[in-house]
């Protein structure tokens, strides 16, 4: 599991890098020269870092507490559902706040959302089929 685990967060390095690139008239970190432009793409790959991974973490939750795939086959308590849900809320606003800056966030562009909902769909697959690999070795989940 940690190995692809690895995996996917190169890539997720790799889609993101280009994702920040678009903005950046297609030039990546090490190709930029402005300071100020460095300085933006510095702030936007730390914000959308930090969402993507608090995304992950939420959702994880909902991919390990049961054997069944999450809001198809089993539907999580309320509780759990609600606490989902508000992480994700507040995650997210969190980023388009004016306290934002104090962590050295910013506001991301809508198109890195579209990218954030893909590589997490993508991470919530490489989970289940870790999950599932793990039940069929030692026939049950932890």
């Amino acid at each position: 599991m940690y190995q692809n685990n690895s995996i996917f967060k190169f890539w997720k390095y790799v889609l993101c890098s280009y994702c920040f690139s678009i903005i950046t008239n297609g030039l990546l970190y090490s190709e930029l020269t402005d300071i100020h432009l460095q300085t933006i793409y510095i702030s936007l790959f730390q914000t959308g870092w930090f969402l993507e991974s608090m995304w992950s973490q939420i959702l994880i939750l909902q991919m390990l507490r049961t054997s069944k795939i999450p809001f198809i086959q089993s539907n999580a308590s309320k509780p759990v559902l609600i606490t989902t849900i508000i992480g994700i809320i507040l995650f997210t606003g969190l980023t388009f706040t004016p306290f934002a800056t104090n962590l050295g966030l910013t506001q991301l562009p809508a198109l890195y959302f579209i990218y954030l909902f893909v590589i997490v769909i993508l991470y919530m697959l490489l989970i289940s089929f870790a999950k599932y690999s793990y039940i069929a070795k030692y026939k049950k989940l932890i």
